[in-house]
């Protein structure tokens, strides 16, 4: 039996659109459809990165950023045209951000996620649609 998912409250969170779950690497990765939104990490090896990593481009990822007041500017990641906003775990207010970086997914929030080159599963192409609130972002 495989372990647990790490930060299990996130994925109940998001439970609402039935995202698709899968594990690589030592990350938890949270897709809806063709989109990566975020992943979450726990590892004992290499606590620095553990938390939630939403996955943005760098177009957004300042602005996404702007959304954790107090979040340091370290953990704004850029590579190419891709990004990350890091909500490390072992920050005090880590579940406050979890829980902000959730109801931005859950509104539609279009400043996070980013095209997979992954093909969705059979699971993503039978799931039902999913309603955002129209939020404009």
């Amino acid at each position: 039996m495989s372990k647990r998912p790490p930060f299990q409250f996130i994925l109940d969170e998001l439970a609402p659109i039935r995202p698709d779950i899968t594990r690589a690497f030592g990350f938890t990765y949270v897709y809806l459809d063709d989109l990566l939104l975020c992943c979450l990490r726990a590892s004992e090896k290499a606590s620095n990165t553990n938390g939630m990593w939403l996955f943005t481009t760098t177009e957004h990822v300042d602005s996404l950023g702007s959304e954790f007041q107090d979040l340091p500017r370290r953990y704004f990641w850029r590579s190419k045209q891709n990004a990350w906003v890091v909500l490390p775990s072992r920050l005090e207010h880590f579940e406050e951000y979890a829980f902000k970086a959730c109801e931005l997914i859950l509104n539609g929030d279009r400043r996070i996620g980013r095209a997979s080159k992954r093909q969705p599963s059979s699971v993503s192409k039978t799931r039902m649609p999913t309603l955002f609130h129209a939020s404009g972002r």
